[in-house]
């Protein structure tokens, strides 16, 4: 299968199914592409079997799709990167959220993404992690970050308060995954619950002005398609001069697991490639 490639899609938790997104257009214009159609492929099947991906050097935006000779925060051209609400900084750092000065770059985007309900979580990837998500279902958001297990720990309003929330527990916890530990090999069981209660007795939630609602704490567990981990630590590359070309050992988060490295496909979204079997 061929065409502009997009995150994976997944369903099911124990364990995980997933499917490989490409998006092929009718009207393939230099500055404009149109009349776009998704094609899917269950990754699940293709397990234990020797696969190829190509970069086929050529790269469309993921918003406008324009061509472009480089992407930006997975997928963009550079227009989109500095103009749209979803690029800008206080996306990856909410707590920079900068809507009530009157500075939003999309002001009626950021009403409609970032002033709904978010949660914090606790979840174990690559080791105990905090983190935000609007996603419903929430695990939507642990699959593609590769988490084992997780579980909500209280409700807000709006990103910003999520944000605020999120940087008081990252001073005694991480809020980053580690990409190594998480393709090689299965984190260690945590008691999340436990942990939780260690850090509501160091947290200053007070200290951050948010309202919030505290949740039920209900632990989800998640599992991998995975028949192996790669035998080696190594990130690779699309590169349209060398194909990936391994046996297909496995997929957690939004990685492909190889017999000598792992991919993550979230970092080329909009690239133009082919898979085959």
């Amino acid at each position: 299968m061929q065409g502009y490639l997009r995150m994976m899609r997944h369903e099911n938790l124990e364990p995980v199914s997933y499917y490989f997104r490409v998006l092929e257009y009718s009207n393939k214009q230099k500055n404009k592409a149109s009349d776009e159609k998704e094609t899917t492929l269950k990754l699940n099947d293709l397990l234990g079997k020797k696969i190829k991906l190509e970069f086929l050097n050529e790269i469309r935006c993921v918003n406008c799709g324009a061509i472009t000779k480089k992407s930006f925060n997975s997928g963009s051209c550079y227009k989109c990167f500095i103009t749209l609400a979803e690029n800008d900084l206080c996306i990856l750092k909410p707590e920079t959220c900068h809507f009530h000065l009157g500075t939003c770059r999309e002001p009626e985007w950021g009403k409609s993404h970032c002033f709904k309900k978010h949660i914090v979580y606790l979840a174990n990837t690559s080791g105990l992690k905090i983190g935000i998500t609007k996603e419903n279902p929430y695990s939507n958001r642990w699959v593609d970050q590769g988490a084992t297990e997780a579980l909500p720990v209280l409700e807000t309003e709006s990103r910003f308060e999520a944000g605020k929330i999120e940087v008081e527990f990252a001073k005694y916890i991480s809020d980053k995954t580690s990409w190594k530990k998480l393709i090689s090999c299965e984190p260690p069981k945590i008691d999340l619950i436990g942990k939780l209660d260690e850090l509501m007795n160091l947290v200053n939630l007070e200290k951050t002005n948010s309202k919030y609602t505290l949740l039920s704490h209900n632990v989800t567990k998640i599992s991998y398609p995975i028949l192996d981990y790669p035998k080696k630590k190594v990130s690779l590359k699309l590169d349209p001069q060398k194909p990936i070309e391994d046996k297909f050992v496995g997929i957690k988060g939004q990685y492909l697991l190889f017999e000598n490295g792992a991919i993550n496909l979230r970092s080329y979204e909009g690239y133009l490639v082919k898979l085959s079997a």
